[in-house]
């Protein structure tokens, strides 16, 4: 009986969990039980899937007719109308597709919205905070580099697989990449992820490793005039630390010139 009872509820939790999953595809919560419920089923009448999915009769067919538009359901004509899920693995290639294709319209329309007229102003300086915005911005103006890549990095949170990855190409592209570090563990990985970058030590914003609370995270230049900064910051929560940055595109911010000479010495000499 308690297996019984523990499978029950193993499954009521998967079965929301997968409904709230298929939600952020823009179904209803109609149309989601509906799908979930006929994909237990396979296949089944309007009061199957009803009984089945705690959804009532009356909403079942416009359920049905908005998951048969979307290719999600098949239906067959009959008496009474009986309809099929398709298979999971297309259920989820499908949806792929949808997003994939959103995010394609997306790339195309956004560039547009700008004004040609409209220039970004001289100097500005922007904030951000979360190691995942952090990273993000980092992955960003090194895709974006075309001359020189100068990182001091001193905390491994912060060098995630799509950085590697975009030093890499960097790289490849013909980027002059200099990366500087205090740890020896961090320099031994991005020499042996990126083995044609220059990977060098550098303690000029630390002073041991692992690093202070508080201290430079990271700090990255390229091409001379977009500039990052990094550093750890403290939370509310006990032992939780975040890391917050400025940046800038801008050459003509008062930061980039005051940081260039610095960084260069600082991973170069």
């Amino acid at each position: 009986m308690t297996n019984n009872t523990t499978t029950e509820t193993g499954t009521e939790t998967l079965v929301d969990d997968v409904v709230d999953t298929l939600r952020t595809f823009e179904l209803t919560e109609y149309e989601a039980k509906c799908f979930v419920a006929l994909t237990r089923l396979r296949e089944g009448t309007a009061k199957e899937v009803s009984d089945v999915a705690d959804v009532p009769r009356a909403r079942i067919y416009d359920s049905m007719d908005a998951l048969h538009d979307r290719g999600l359901v098949s239906v067959q004509e009959s008496k009474p109308r009986r309809f099929r899920a398709v298979a999971p693995r297309e259920a989820v290639d499908l949806l792929e597709r949808e997003c994939q294709t959103r995010l394609d319209r997306l790339g195309t329309a956004l560039p547009r919205l700008g004004s040609p007229d409209r220039t970004s102003g001289a100097g500005e300086v922007w904030t951000m905070e979360g190691e995942a915005a952090v990273v993000e911005r980092l992955v960003t103006l090194v895709e974006d580099a075309e001359t020189d890549v100068l990182l001091a990095i001193a905390v491994d949170a912060l060098l995630g697989e799509d950085l590697l990855d975009a030093l890499t190409a960097a790289v490849d592209r013909g980027v002059d990449v200099v990366i500087g570090s205090p740890s020896d563990a961090i320099r031994e990985r991005l020499t042996g992820a990126v083995p044609d970058a220059d990977v060098v030590e550098t303690w000029t914003w630390w002073e041991s490793h692992p690093i202070d609370p508080g201290a430079v995270t990271s700090v990255l230049m390229t091409d001379g005039d977009a500039l990052l900064v990094s550093a750890d910051a403290a939370t509310d929560l006990p032992g939780v630390r975040k890391h917050r940055a400025v940046w800038t595109d801008s050459a003509e911010a008062p930061v980039v010139g005051l940081m260039r000479p610095l960084l260069a010495n600082a991973i170069r000499d």
